[in-house]
């Protein structure tokens, strides 16, 4: 979908490392597309998604958000800057054109334009 020369770049896990939390998602960016994984899915390798593999395996349970320009980064919001108490922390996708949060409900909030 993000094209042949689109590689995958800038993984970042979920900031919810402090105070004894785990890491929830990771994500990645590749062309106009951010791809969430939820880190305990793919950590678990008795999860539904490994079942029938063998050699290396693949987690497919992902999540997508497209962006309608090319993602320069895409990261999660730490804790202490989120403005709702959701237990997930919310995504910030960065664009030329525009800096977006993006819940992982998949609720929109504008941050500015460059």
């Amino acid at each position: 979908m993000a094209g042949a020369n689109n590689k995958f770049h800038g993984g970042h896990f979920s900031w919810v490392t402090e105070s004894g939390k785990q890491e929830r998602h990771l994500v990645a960016a590749a062309g106009k597309f951010s791809v969430i994984w939820n880190f305990q899915q793919v950590k678990d390798s008795a999860h539904r998604c490994y079942q029938n593999q063998q050699g290396l395996k693949s987690c497919y349970c992902y999540k997508i958000v497209p962006k309608d320009e090319s993602i320069i980064e895409s990261r999660f919001m730490h804790d202490k800057y989120a403005v709702s108490d959701s237990p997930e922390a919310p995504l910030v996708v960065a664009t030329p054109m525009k800096v977006t949060s993006i819940s992982i409900s998949g609720k929109k909030r504008g941050l500015g334009t460059s």
